[in-house]
């Protein structure tokens, strides 16, 4: 006989409470386990977000050179040597920048040959032309001897027979007909060899007033400051900071500015995705990265006809000018900023987190607690901001919707 021993009560309880549990933690909902959000009623601003940097609108260059620019200089870039630091406050006519002086130097070398050469081929043409000159001289003195010695024999002839008297005849016509052609080709020549030696003279004095140039810019490479301020670097043709050991020139002048701290913008790119949404005058809230407690208000004054190329984001966007009401802070230009762009205001409105919002094809769609089941509820929405969606139809204030797609649902789509 077997013998059965009876298990204790409080056993048996216990073991109804684990089987409780289990088919709990089976067939509950799967809500529990999903964090949810309430839907709101609350003031809700539709935003377009830039990111930007703090500029002047006023602001004085600090450039290369005159001299650099001209063009008969050829010197196309020169090297930045020595740059004073960003941030620095100057006075007028203080030490800016130093730029390489090698290029300059190598073409007072060059400019200095070239006039060696100038004034020899000068000097040839002069002499060519004293040596060509005479030689026509001599050439037409001899022809006004054989000129009065045809003339002789015209004034002999008259004693002598007609054919003899026509023949001196026309030996004098002869001799005049030479004597104009000999003077008019030493008048060309005489033409010929003044143009030459004024063009040898003009290359001459051309490349002596190139030297000159040349060695007025060699003292012209110290750049210094045309008024008092503070110096902020400027920017290269790709669009970053000039510095030591960068190149400028007449193609890229530009080595600083001297802003005029009471004319500051924040100077905003806006894809051209949402570009179409911003107009001038929309306010603006703008949260500089050097003070980020603070929230700064702005308006929108100008916004680019013509967009441009956005670095690492494979689609264009244009330059927004938003006005800035510093507050009394110490704003400075190439501050870093944030800009919400108010396109549209609403006093109140139904609004879910971004989060809680996903899409299915052409549909947006919130995943709702009803009970202790969740349903999958077809929403249309009417705008965002950063934050939050603003819902036209689909929930009610009140409601409760999961910020996360349940793993149920994300079966059912895999199916």
């Amino acid at each position: 006989m077997i013998k059965i021993n009876k298990i204790p009560k409080v056993y048996g309880f216990a073991g109804l409470g684990v089987l409780v549990l289990i088919i709990a933690f089976v067939f509950w909902p799967s809500t529990l386990t999903y964090d949810t959000a309430e839907v709101e009623s609350i003031p809700f601003n539709m935003e377009v977000i830039g990111e930007g940097e703090v500029q002047a609108l006023k602001y004085e260059q600090i450039l290369i050179p005159e001299l650099l620019k001209r063009r008969e200089l050829r010197i196309w870039d020169v090297k930045i040597t020595n740059l004073i630091g960003e941030g620095t406050k100057v006075k007028k006519g203080d030490f800016v920048a130093s730029l390489d002086p090698s290029g300059v130097e190598d073409r007072i070398r060059k400019s200095l040959e070239k006039i060696d050469e100038y004034e020899n081929t000068l000097e040839s043409a002069i002499l060519d032309s004293t040596i060509v000159l005479m030689e026509k001289r001599e050439d037409i003195v001899n022809t006004l001897d054989n000129l009065e010695e045809c003339k002789i024999r015209v004034e002999q002839s008259k004693y002598e027979s007609r054919a003899t008297q026509r023949q001196a005849n026309i030996a004098l016509e002869k001799a005049q007909l030479d004597i104009n052609t000999k003077k008019r080709n030493y008048e060309k020549e005489t033409q010929r060899q003044k143009v030459k030696i004024s063009r040898a003279n003009k290359r001459l004095n051309s490349e002596r007033e190139v030297q000159g140039l040349l060695q007025a810019l060699k003292k012209q490479l110290r750049v210094v400051s045309p008024s008092s301020g503070m110096v902020v670097y400027g920017k290269s043709w790709r669009g970053n900071k000039i510095k030591v050991n960068d190149h400028v020139g007449p193609w890229m002048p530009l080595i600083a500015t001297i802003p005029d701290l009471n004319s500051l913008v924040s100077e905003v790119i806006v894809k051209e995705i949402d570009i179409a949404k911003v107009q001038i005058g929309q306010k603006v809230r703008i949260v500089i990265d050097a003070f980020p407690d603070d929230l700064f208000d702005g308006e929108i004054k100008n916004i680019a006809n013509i967009g441009q190329p956005i670095k690492g984001a494979g689609m264009n966007g244009f330059k927004v000018i938003v006005e800035l009401e510093t507050k009394g802070k110490k704003i400075l230009p190439s501050m870093t900023t944030t800009n919400n762009i108010v396109i549209a205001s609403f006093e109140k409105e139904l609004v879910v987190p971004r989060m809680a919002v996903f899409t299915e094809g052409d549909t947006q769609i919130v995943f709702k607690k009803k009970g202790t089941s969740v349903v999958k509820q077809v929403i249309q929405t009417g705008g965002e901001n950063e934050t939050h969606i603003r819902i036209v139809s689909g929930l009610q204030n009140g409601d409760q919707v999961l910020l996360s797609r349940p793993k149920s649902f994300q079966e059912e789509t895999l199916m």
